[in-house]
């Protein structure tokens, strides 16, 4: 294992505490086993980004570490309202920045190793040296901790010693292989721990965040890619050459036409605020950038956005009546050249009826292709689900189409084995951690 942190002397002359992460396969292994062994939830299956820590006691005498205490860090609840309502989270703001909220999964002191005060003295030293793991690792620091606790075990003493703050309790639904959720009716107590000064507000600012933490969001990481190709932005901007320009002459730093693209793409993709056209600007490369019609270059020679409040500024002076006739008169020309959004998904009927993988449209809902399969062991969704694309692929009918896909198909591997995909400007298998509808999802861009 590598990363180790030594215990402050104030903790105990004769005992001190040692904090590895574990990188390795043996190393993660070591500390899986004695979760199944020891802890009543069992190592389970984490998610996101994840951080394994094993805590080694080392008596003065002996001087040999011994572990004697495992915890797991991973992805971060989807959807909390007493989280999302603390931060002042809206949904975008949530999907791009939820991995910098890092959950505590599992936490365990090993039976053999058990004394007074030790669960708090791990607990401590693992949130102090969990910003670093993080860093080490994924190349950014993490903003916020949290963890659940169940009423009917035990009251969080735990957290309460160490300076967590409770925010409320889950619905007490859980995940169902068939039925997708089901009402458990046992809500687990919420616990947050700011790893930063002022954690709250950097999680809620609509200013881009200092690089070390922008790395980690969804921005950052991989980005809210654009489905349209760079001829389409082109034309897009294209689309308001004649359209006028209410701003000052001195406040035209971006061209006309980028900006009214810029808005007019954000609109496209959904965007539901200015705020939100604004973020997903600042995910498009320097060819999309360029298509798009941005002139602004930085020291460097590489095109930069706009402002939050440049693109606010320039929507306050629009008139939407003008807006809606370029951009509709757009939409009539290119409405079937535009990418399609299909969606993948597998569900069990029961009732020995079998289950069943589909591809719809997403916009009316209509089968495009389906596939049956039986659940047992080699007649499993995955495998169904590749071969369905490969034959809908060979029919054409996945050309110039965007798929959306639950986690189970984040199998870059095995997807991109079961068909021929071209490269293009940006990769045909896109993966985004940004979570939607309670379940992270997948992107791929087919292309004939």
């Amino acid at each position: 294992m590598n990363s180790t942190h030594i215990c402050s002397p104030l903790d105990s002359v004769s005992q001190r505490l040692q904090i590895r992460q574990a990188t390795t396969k043996f190393e993660i292994d070591e500390l899986r086993t004695a979760l199944n062994d020891e802890h009543y939830l069992k190592a389970g299956r984490p998610a996101g980004n994840t951080i394994w820590q094993g805590i080694y006691k080392t008596e003065a005498e002996e001087g040999y570490p011994v572990l004697c205490c495992v915890l797991c860090w991973s992805g971060a609840a989807p959807r909390l309202k007493d989280r999302d309502e603390w931060i002042g989270w809206d949904p975008l703001t949530r999907g791009s920045r939820l991995p910098l909220v890092s959950q505590l999964r599992r936490f365990i002191i090993l039976e053999s190793q058990r004394e007074p005060n030790l669960a708090t003295r791990c607990l401590g030293l693992a949130l102090r040296t969990l910003p670093d793991h993080f860093e080490e690792k994924y190349n950014y620091r993490p903003i916020l901790a949290e963890s659940f606790s169940d009423p009917q075990l035990h009251e969080g003493t735990i957290y309460k010693a160490s300076n967590w703050t409770p925010l409320g309790f889950s619905k007490g639904f859980k995940r169902h292989k068939s039925e997708f959720y089901i009402d458990e009716k046992s809500p687990k107590k919420y616990w947050i721990y700011p790893l930063e000064k002022k954690a709250q507000q950097l999680l809620s600012s609509p200013s881009p965040l200092p690089d070390i933490f922008q790395k980690g969001t969804s921005e950052g990481v991989a980005g809210a890619r654009c489905a349209l190709k760079c001829a389409h932005l082109r034309s897009l901007s294209d689309a308001f050459h004649k359209t006028p320009d209410h701003r000052s002459a001195y406040s035209r730093r971006y061209a006309k036409i980028a900006m009214f693209g810029l808005i007019s793409h954000g609109l496209l993709v959904g965007s539901p605020t200015v705020k939100a056209i604004w973020k997903r600007s600042t995910a498009l490369n320097q060819s999309q950038r360029k298509a798009i019609g941005l002139n602004v270059r930085n020291k460097d020679g590489r095109l930069i956005m706009p402002s939050y409040d440049a693109i606010n500024n320039f929507v306050n002076g629009i008139d939407p009546i003008e807006l809606e006739q370029a951009l509709n008169q757009w939409l009539a020309v290119h409405q079937d050249k535009l990418p399609r959004s299909l969606a993948l998904d597998g569900k069990d009927l029961g009732h020995n009826l079998g289950a069943i993988v589909t591809l719809c449209d997403h916009e009316n809902g209509r089968p495009v292709a389906m596939a049956s399969y039986s659940g047992e062991k080699d007649d499993c969704e995955l495998p169904i689900a590749q071969e369905l694309l490969k034959q809908s692929h060979r029919k054409g009918i996945l050309e110039n189409s965007t798929i959306t896909s639950d986690a189970l198909h984040t199998q870059k591997k095995r997807i991109v084995s079961s068909m021929t995909l071209e490269q293009t400007a940006s990769p045909p298998l896109k993966r985004t951690r940004k979570p939607t509808m309670n379940t992270q999802k997948i992107y791929l861009q087919i292309v004939k």
